[in-house]
């Protein structure tokens, strides 16, 4: 959210560079657009109706930055991360889920873990499933927390394994 919020600022800051640099740019048509748009503003925005969407902008930042930061579940400074899979599940399968959201970095399959799945999770980490009986993600992609990622199935030869790595 707040990478978005970003790129619609830099966005608002390139569109008044253009418009300065339409307005003073000696071409005809250059110079008429930009004084339409810069005429279209002072008739209808008022300095105090500026004043007033920045402030609005700056509470809606700082409320969206509160609101994300519940949403993560920020503890201590450090995300909370879901469960891997459903502990108690019945059955024969059960569902794997992504703990956290990330990008997809590797998918395969090796004689100690079976078919895996690995994620980073930003600066944060990484997750790794592993004996998996299939997958459902492909690399490059990219995962929200509790997205379902693969399919685990109870064997007596291999448990489920998952591994979180912190980065440092």
């Amino acid at each position: 959210m707040i990478n978005k919020m970003l790129k619609q600022s830099t966005a608002m800051a390139l569109i008044v560079l253009a418009l300065l640099i339409s307005k003073n740019s000696h071409i005809g048509i250059l110079e008429n657009g930009a004084a339409a748009v810069l005429n279209y503003m002072e008739v209808n925005y008022t300095a105090s109706d500026v004043k007033t969407m920045a402030k609005k902008s700056k509470d809606m930042a700082v409320s969206v930055t509160s609101k994300v930061n519940e949403s993560v579940g920020v503890i201590a400074g450090k995300p909370s991360y879901g469960q891997a899979i459903d502990e108690e599940f019945t059955g024969k399968q059960t569902s794997v889920y992504a703990v956290g959201g990330g990008e997809v970095t590797a998918v395969g399959e090796n004689e100690e873990i079976g078919k895996y799945i690995k994620i980073t999770h930003g600066d944060s980490g990484e997750s790794l499933y592993g004996n998996l009986k299939s997958v459902n993600v492909t690399v490059p992609g990219r995962v929200k927390k509790g997205d379902i990622i693969g399919v685990y199935e109870k064997s007596e030869d291999k448990e489920f394994y998952y591994s979180f790595r912190e980065f440092e």
